[in-house]
Parts: structure tokens; sequence; C-alpha cells
């Protein structure tokens, strides 16, 4: 499942690539809203790494060209397991600065920062639990056409503490943004 996620985010990106070169720059201030699927990778001491496929979905404040605010909220598609283990994000949250550096009018890479968490259920202890820690990643955006674009991105959503054992979860995000005007 990882590599087939991997392949299609990459073919996603591609082709708005291609599509970059023959779209239209447009105002990029403003209100927008997004939608992103990916892989969250689960690191805990002492276990193999889980990967549940989660969905994210934000709204954001350009104030100009190089930064933005932005909130999200996502949850499980599917949970992870691995040897008998199993985790499940219920909910995934985020309030992040994006400070993004466009690099022409269709693609800008960017890097974020700010306060992530997760609700988390597990089969073992601690079975339910709540963490909120820093949160960053890098990613990049290609405007593809009007008001719509593309994103890639890397983050470490939160890491914490499971019963004495510390963890870490990671995000690999591939999402579609529209900016309203």
């Amino acid at each position: 499942m990882q590599k087939k996620l991997v392949f299609i985010g990459l073919a996603v990106c591609a082709s708005g690539s291609t599509a970059a070169l023959a779209a239209q720059p447009y105002n990029a201030y403003g209100l927008y809203f997004g939608a992103s699927v990916g892989e969250l990778y689960y690191n805990e001491q002492g276990l193999a790494q889980m990967n549940p496929t989660i969905a994210e979905f934000r709204v954001g404040q350009q104030l100009n060209p190089y930064i933005a605010l932005e909130a999200r909220l996502g949850t499980n598609v599917s949970g992870g397991a691995a040897y008998g283990y199993h985790i499940n994000s219920n909910v995934i949250y985020g309030a992040l600065v994006k400070g993004m550096y466009p690099l022409n009018p269709w693609f800008s890479p960017y890097v974020t920062l700010g306060l992530g968490g997760a609700d988390w259920h597990r089969n073992y202890p601690s079975y339910n639990s709540n963490n909120i820690a820093v949160s960053f990643g890098i990613g990049g955006e290609v405007n593809v056409a009007g008001n719509t674009s593309l994103d890639v991105e890397w983050g470490r959503l939160t890491s914490g503490d499971n019963a004495g054992y510390g963890y870490t979860a990671d995000t690999l995000l591939f999402g579609v943004n529209w900016r309203i005007q």
C-alpha cells in the first residue's frame, strides 16, 4: 500500500507540473481550503512501524506571498497494524504557520511550524491518549489552473509517550487546494 500511495502521489504531482506550464498565475492572497490523503508513520519504541492511511482537511488564510496561517483536521481511513498491535488516529489536528518561497508564479516550496496532535486508540496500553506537540514539515505546492493547486508534504505531526515508551508520528500527504477570491 505504501509504495502504491507514493506512486499515485508522484503521478498526481507530475501531471500537475505539466498543467502548471500552461496555467495562468493567480492572486495567491486570501482564504483557501484543501484536502489531503496519505500515510501516517507511527514509530513507538520497541514496536514495528505502523502505517494508518489518513485523510486531512485544511482551511487557511494567506497573508502575503510568504506567510499563511492554517488549521487542519483529519482522521483514519484505515488503521495501522504490525505483529498483533494496532493503532488508529481517531482525530488528527493542527494549527500551523506556513512559510513559502515562491520560485515563480506556479511553484512554491514551503515549511510549516506550529502545534499538532492526535487522539490515539491502541489495542495495547495506554489504550487511549491525546498528545499535542510541536509540529513541523516541508513541502511544495504547484499551481495548476485558476485557483487550484496540488501539494506534497512530509511532516512531524506529533511525538509523545505511551506508558513510558516514546513515539513519533510522521505524515506523508498528497493534496489539492482551492482559493476563494
